[in-house]
């Protein structure tokens, strides 16, 4: 879906899996974030994260994994709604957790297979691949390095490659016919940039997960997961190369 179509406007129905919170602010809808802590005895409610939206219209009483502390209340919940344009008005909600997230498969390599197909590579009971990357990624000719895996006990190396020569030169001694090299779409610089761009703008675009990955054809992309997408936010992402980035927001408008 193109950038803007997932702008969440004012009467958009979506629905989410999050933490929810009431304390002596108000109800308050968060999307799950990482959170590192150290629990000794009660911990209470966790305070509410800053890119947390109000929502309306909750029962907290029928939540997951339900905590009341100190007159405040949290737990865990899917609410299905209609976005006000400032808070999201529940209509349906149910204390089970999302869907499996789509995840890709790194199963077919984007190279043609050899001649007999790709090598098996059975190694003391795994099939993982053993090469020394030098300083190919430090010097931007492997933009992205993924590990597919084609059946059984294969596989193989895939390299977007910014400069196909020295990757090829580095590793194609070492792997033989594990390896697959294709020309990168990007630069490390054009990563970077995007990367860059995001930090900037974490706490004002409420970007709570970025990171780097892979797509299921071995292309390096930029993911940022956050609470919902604005207008600006989309109108930036379409001026970037297609499949440069991929938004994740947890707030979405459910289209039909």
């Amino acid at each position: 879906m193109k950038p803007d179509g997932l702008v969440l406007h004012e009467g958009d129905r979506v629905s989410a899996w999050g933490r929810l919170v009431r304390n002596e602010q108000g109800d308050w809808f968060e999307p799950p974030l990482l959170v590192a802590m150290v629990h000794v005895g009660d911990r209470g409610v966790r305070p509410v994260w800053s890119g947390a939206v109000r929502v309306a219209n909750v029962d907290f009483y029928d939540l997951r994994d339900r905590r009341a502390s100190n007159g405040a209340v949290e737990g865990w919940a899917t609410l299905t709604g209609i976005w006000s344009g400032s808070h999201l008005l529940a209509g349906r909600q149910i204390p089970e957790g999302p869907p499996p997230v789509h995840v890709p498969a790194w199963t077919t390599p984007p190279c043609l297979p050899p001649v007999g197909g790709w090598p098996d590579v059975i190694r003391h009971g795994d099939a993982n691949l053993r090469f020394d990357l030098g300083d190919l990624r430090d010097t931007g000719a492997a933009v992205s390095v993924t590990l597919f895996r084609p059946g059984g006990n294969k596989a193989v190396l895939v390299v977007a490659a910014a400069d196909s020569a020295a990757v090829e030169a580095q590793l194609r001694p070492q792997l033989g016919d594990c390896l697959c090299v294709v020309p990168s779409r990007w630069t490390r610089a054009d990563l970077d940039q995007v990367r860059a761009c995001l930090d900037d703008h974490h706490e004002q675009w409420n970007v709570y997960l970025c990171g780097e990955s892979s797509t299921d054809d071995g292309q390096a992309c930029i993911t940022a997961s956050l609470t919902r997408v604005l207008p600006e936010i989309a109108a930036w992402a379409e001026s970037l190369p297609g499949g440069l980035l991929i938004l994740k927001p947890w707030l979405a408008p459910l289209r039909h």
